[in-house]
């Protein structure tokens, strides 16, 4: 079997049982010709900037893959379509910018995720992590992170850490779910204490997990002059609808009564013109 593996591997590359090491292998692009049953493959340390979507989904058995210190730039769920069974994923140190909600979606064995020290990584959308229920730990520690939807996150009932420090956190409104969960939660992040604001100005150097109480002040703004009196025209002309409309009602109302008391004489009228009538008829018969 050794033999086998060692004819199918890439140059420079180093090839065990169930194993491909090519770390440090001076590669610039994704290696081809990968033996099929490779379970562990390291590519660290090299200048990659694409993962071959092709190559890497032939890869059914693989459970581990470290890709950090390259260049990559994007993934996306094409990436991992073939490679379910993967438990360990490195991508840290590259240059991702975004994670959309359906990158991971189909790494539902995934234990450790590193995504960590992408310095262009702004971006982690809602419901990135939704299906990887087995996640016991992820470092989005050291990128460009403004700001953290946490809901995907907090279902995850395996979750164990959590590396959030070196993010230039906006300690504003659209981050209070993350400081609260941080403070309730805080054996879940081992960083806590280095997860700092670093805006507003007021709250530079607070850790998010302390600074849910100014968070919340921040929030509620005060109400100035304007607002006060938009309230008071408000109230006034639903005031003036709440008259208008009564008014209307009382005369509708009104109009409705007179017009059943006129029906009802002109009913009564007809009945006695009918009587009169009737009584003449039989004395004229009579005589």
């Amino acid at each position: 079997m050794g033999v086998m593996l060692d004819a199918a591997c890439p140059p420079t590359c180093q090839c065990d049982q169930f194993q491909v090491n090519c770390r440090n292998a001076d590669l610039t692009t994704f290696p081809k010709a990968l033996p099929l049953n490779t379970r562990r493959l390291h590519l660290n340390s090299n200048g990659i900037a694409e993962i071959n979507s092709l190559e890497l989904n032939l890869l059914s058995d693989l459970v581990y893959l470290d890709c950090s210190h390259n260049r990559i730039a994007e993934i996306s769920r094409l990436h991992f379509i073939g490679v379910v069974k993967l438990v360990y994923l490195d991508l840290s140190y590259n240059h991702l910018n975004r994670i959309r909600w359906t990158t991971f979606g189909p790494l539902t064995n995934l234990i450790t995720l590193r995504l960590d020290n992408n310095q262009n990584l702004s971006e982690i959308e809602s419901g990135a992590f939704s299906t990887n229920v087995g996640l016991r730990e992820v470092n989005l520690s050291n990128n460009a992170l403004l700001y953290l939807n946490t809901t995907s996150l907090r279902n995850l009932e395996g979750l164990k850490a959590i590396y959030l420090s070196g993010n230039p956190w906006e300690c504003q409104c659209t981050i209070a779910d993350l400081s609260e969960w941080m403070y309730e939660n805080n054996e879940t992040f081992p960083d806590e204490e280095n997860t700092l604001c670093t805006l507003p100005k007021s709250m530079v150097g607070i850790p998010v997990s302390m600074a849910l109480i100014k968070i919340f002040d921040i929030c509620r703004t005060p109400l100035g002059y304007f607002d006060y009196l938009f309230f008071v025209i408000v109230g006034f002309a639903i005031f003036i609808s709440g008259i208008i409309a009564a008014s209307l009602a009382g005369t509708v109302m009104v109009f409705l009564e007179h017009h059943k008391l006129f029906k009802d004489d002109e009913e009564e009228d007809i009945k006695q013109y009918r009587s009169v009538r009737t009584t003449g008829r039989f004395t004229n018969i009579s005589l």
